[in-house]
């Protein structure tokens, strides 16, 4: 395995066909992400299957990101799927949740939206590419002039950053969402609009158990209780999207670098997100900004980069693929020495991890293997960003794929092995089988005794292969 950081990519209508999907994972998709803004229960029912299938059938390890909706607003349906708002037109934003949308006519189902906005506030609609501002209130509706004009489809998201719309972090779509997630055995769940470690707490709730829940960065408040968000949580995604909805848009590279920081810190995966190949969405190629800006988000340190609309709607996802896939390879060349983590819970565990990759960077060692029951070794050792691939090892399906979305680490699924002395003998065959290392070579291996007990990292060794 020769690319360190992961790809994640959205699945939509794009990518539905078997031949795209599988293309998709040939060319480097590591986690799949479902949307759950969109679709219902039988398309995502659907989705899961297809990429089980399909990672079956190319021998490889995909993950199943559950990405939940949220308490973000979004527009109704319209009459023809779309419509195009034109500047310097007055519309009608109307909160009956039974209103079929027009050009003239916008659904947005609050009905508290009067209430919460005032004459003079900004709605930014699909990301900030629309933009409205209030004129005049209509009983429980409100009027609003098209500042900035432009299409609108089905869903697109409503931010309202003047307005004092209050909405639970965690709602009754995503508590019956989860409950799908689980029933169809996703791998990872993303919260959308954190903004305290409270929200993780009432999320995890409704999730199975050990299932890692990344904290979606997009809040002003989610950025004032950074660390805390960053500690609570498995992992974050920085969702640029929203964050340059709700904050000033030049402020948002500056606090991209500080959430990946402070992930790579702490030792936990951060996926960077939203527009990163937008263009590709129609063109064969990305533009040379899009290019720089995979790069960047690589050599900062991100665990992985993520593909949505690319994938989901667009023209070409397995170019879309290829391409991200081809922008991160280099930018690894060029990435700078990390900085060492300082992390959480077991001092010990921290140590060995810290210590192996020191011993196989002095030893020569070709590789690190780490056995782990939960995950938690091979999260720690990839923390410390070694410059050779960690291979982990798990005789628990859901961590092989749990793992996916963190940096340079291949998992895979063993035997239960009983004794240090198995775990040796285990290492070296799956060393040699996936041609990671031969005869002269030698790989450290990092374990927790006793075996198969969770989050105890505390055995090292240098063995010759």
């Amino acid at each position: 395995m020769t690319r360190r950081s992961k790809i994640v990519c959205t699945l939509g209508p794009a990518s539905d066909a078997p031949r795209v999907l599988g293309g998709m994972i040939a060319a480097g998709m590591d986690v799949a992400r479902l949307n759950f803004s969109h679709g219902d229960a039988a398309q995502h029912r659907a989705r899961v299957e297809a990429v089980r299938r399909e990672a079956r059938r190319a021998r490889r390890n995909v993950a199943i990101l559950q990405d939940l909706q949220g308490p973000k607003l979004r527009l109704g349906r319209f009459a023809e799927g779309r419509v195009e708002l034109v500047s310097g037109e007055t519309v009608l934003l109307v909160t009956a949740p039974s209103v079929v949308g027009s050009p003239r006519v916008i659904p947005v189902a609050l009905p508290s939206l009067a209430r919460a906005c005032r004459v003079g506030d900004p709605v930014l609609l699909d990301d900030g590419r629309v933009r409205l501002r209030i004129s005049r209130r209509r009983g429980r509706d409100l009027e609003a002039e098209v500042e900035f004009g432009g299409p609108l489809s089905d869903h697109k998201g409503v931010a309202l950053p003047g307005s004092t719309v209050s909405i639970p972090a965690f709602t009754p779509k995503d508590r019956r969402d989860a409950a799908l997630g689980r029933a169809l055995g996703v791998d990872l769940v993303a919260m959308s609009f954190v903004r305290t470690v409270r929200d993780l707490a009432q999320a995890r709730r409704h999730l199975a158990p050990r299932t890692p829940l990344i904290a979606k960065m997009e809040k002003p408040q989610a950025i004032e209780n950074l660390e805390a968000i960053v500690r609570a949580a498995d992992g974050i995604m920085v969702a640029r999207g929203d964050l340059g909805v709700e904050l000033p848009l030049e402020r948002v590279p500056g606090i991209q670098k500080r959430l990946v920081r402070q992930a790579n810190l702490l030792g936990k995966p951060c996926i960077v997100a939203t527009e990163m190949l937008e263009s590709m969405i129609q063109a064969p190629r990305p533009t040379r900004a899009e290019v720089s800006d995979v790069a960047n988000a690589v050599m900062d340190g991100a665990d992985a980069v993520m593909l949505s609309a690319e994938t989901a709607v667009g023209h070409d996802p397995v170019a879309a693929v290829a391409t991200m896939a081809r922008i991160v390879e280099e930018a690894e060349r060029s990435a700078p020495a990390r900085l060492r983590p300082t992390l959480d819970g077991n001092q010990v565990s921290a140590g060995i991890a810290a210590a192996a990759v020191e011993a196989a960077r002095s030893s020569g060692a070709k590789v690190i293997v780490a056995y782990t029951e939960s995950g938690y070794t091979a999260r720690l050792v990839a923390a410390f960003r070694p410059p050779m691939p960690i291979l982990a090892l798990t005789p628990n399906e859901p961590v092989v794929h749990q793992l996916a979305v963190v940096w340079c680490v291949e998992a895979h699924r063993v035997p239960r092995v009983r004794s240090t002395d198995a775990v040796m003998s285990r290492a070296r065959t799956e060393v040699r089988r996936r041609g990671l290392a031969g005869p002269g070579d030698h790989m450290a291996i990092v374990a927790g005794v006793p075996l198969n007990e969770p989050g105890n990292t505390n055995l090292l060794t240098v063995q010759p292969v």
